[in-house]
């Protein structure tokens, strides 16, 4: 099933809810789920009530989704996202959000108080590229998956 950013995770931590899991899980039978696009770090936020995955709490919410899913027969995966340019400073307290380039993609970004023109985004350093993948939770912090509940026939 491919992807669809539903605006579910309307919470202040970005956490997935029991509806995020109720959606997947409903769709169990759809062939491989792609989740929809799903925040790598506090600096990825890009769209408004969307889901993140560097918290434990996250985490914890996104199990509960993946569980509903493997209950139902159903595989699913996390499609991981970094808004880059398409940002905006609503999202950081009125700072520039970052990119790989300071190019401003003239699109609407979607925030919480409506669609919003973009702007020109500060380019990130190389120092912080590897930043968001460092604000990830620690292995320990991830449920571990049996090999028996993720491939399924």
């Amino acid at each position: 099933m491919a992807p669809l950013t539903r605006m579910r995770a309307d919470n202040p931590a970005q956490v997935p809810t029991s509806l995020h899991a109720e959606y997947y899980a409903q769709r169990a039978t759809a062939g491989l789920i792609i989740a929809e696009a799903t925040a790598i770090s506090p600096q990825a936020v890009g769209w408004a009530d969307t889901p993140g995955l560097w918290s434990a709490e996250q985490v914890r919410g996104w199990r509960q989704v993946t569980d509903a899913v493997h209950a139902e027969g159903g595989r699913i995966i996390a499609q991981l996202w970094h808004t880059g340019a398409l940002s905006h400073p609503d999202f950081f307290n009125g700072t520039l959000p970052v990119s790989a380039s300071a190019v401003d993609p003239e699109q609407l970004s979607v925030t919480s108080f409506g669609r919003k023109p973009t702007v020109t985004p500060r380019t990130m350093s190389t120092q912080e590229i590897s930043r968001p993948l460092s604000t990830s939770p620690p292995r320990h912090a991830m449920p571990s998956t049996p090999a028996s509940t993720v491939s399924r026939s």
